[in-house]
């Protein structure tokens, strides 16, 4: 890395003068649920966001996290990305895919050759981004399941079981992956390298397609969705529409796996409310070009078609333009 040795991060209980300078870029749920538990272990976390009160919030009061091993304060620290000037040994993206190329450009000041980027992002096509602005040898990408929500700048609710799974943007798996996955481990986030990441991608994609789209559309709860019938219908539809694009591009994709998971978040997380319902409750522009409008565009470049992703995209963009007029 950029001051420290790949080696210098695998243990997550180094004192905080010996850790890598990690930045966590979007500060909402997930960045401030991994930032959160990464200080936590002790490592040296910076969080970096667009929002002036949501930066003043967390300097002063700090993070709160409640999980199922209860609630933890602890100070943090948050910045504009313009305010932040020590290099980044690792980045961890969290904004939505639309915002993924202007925060790029908002921490090229941080960046050093050696710094990794990790995405674990929503959507398809960040790595892309990612690439116009930093080595594609040192970028990440993943994927989490984190039921977390947030309740007020800094202060995350999040219960049940998480995991992650992440390989560079190469599959190449070198050094530097094993010490990040380390790392992660190490602080309590359960994380896997999958050197098949990208059909994992397409797996989350799925996921995120069908319970997403619905739940924005119809303003209910996975568990609401899982006891109506029509519901659960389309999300099986939009599954199975996605792993059919989706092996059309290569991916190599388990449909009774994705829809299990389907099921299990009606099932366990049923109040759980998705990023893209709390987007249209507070007004706010949703990831549905990044997910079923992505699904769509690679249906047309596979010479396919998804009906029920083209409709819920044009239902989303509908509803999403009505509330932020």
């Amino acid at each position: 890395m950029s001051q420290h040795s790949s080696n210098q991060y695998q243990s997550a209980t180094t004192a905080c003068s010996d850790s890598p300078h990690i930045v966590v870029v979007g500060a909402g749920a997930m960045g401030c649920y991994f930032g959160g538990i990464l200080m936590k272990a002790g490592q040296r976390v910076s969080l970096i966001d667009v929002n002036p009160t949501q930066i003043e919030i967390i300097n002063q009061r700090g993070l709160i996290l409640e999980t199922d091993d209860g609630r933890d304060e602890f100070p943090a620290t948050a910045s504009l990305a313009k305010d932040m000037s020590e290099p980044a040994d690792i980045v961890i993206l969290f904004t939505k895919t639309l915002h993924t190329e202007a925060a790029m450009a908002s921490i090229t000041h941080l960046l050093t050759p050696s710094t990794v980027i990790l995405s674990l992002q929503n959507g398809l096509g960040n790595a892309e981004r990612i690439q116009k602005y930093h080595d594609r040898s040192r970028i990440a990408v993943g994927t989490t399941l984190v039921p977390a929500d947030l309740q007020g700048p800094g202060h995350v609710v999040s219960h049940g079981p998480s995991s992650s799974r992440m390989m560079d943007v190469n599959t190449a798996g070198p050094e530097w992956t094993e010490a990040l996955a380390s790392l992660f481990n190490n602080a309590g986030l359960s994380t896997e390298l999958d050197p098949d990441i990208h059909s994992v991608i397409w797996s989350k994609v799925a996921f995120n397609a069908a319970l997403n789209a619905i739940c924005a559309v119809t303003g209910a709860t996975p568990g609401r969705i899982g006891e109506v019938e029509e519901a659960v219908s389309l999300a099986r539809a939009v599954v199975h529409e996605t792993v059919q694009v989706g092996t059309a591009h290569g991916a190599v994709l388990d449909e009774p796996h994705i829809w299990r998971n389907v099921e299990m978040a009606m099932r366990e997380h049923p109040n759980h409310k998705p990023s893209m319902l709390q987007d249209i409750e507070h007004g706010r522009t949703t990831e549905i070009d990044s997910i079923n409008g992505a699904i769509v565009e690679a249906a047309a470049q596979a010479g396919l078609d998804a009906p029920s992703n083209r409709t819920l995209f044009q239902l989303v963009k509908l509803k999403q333009t009505l509330v932020t007029l």
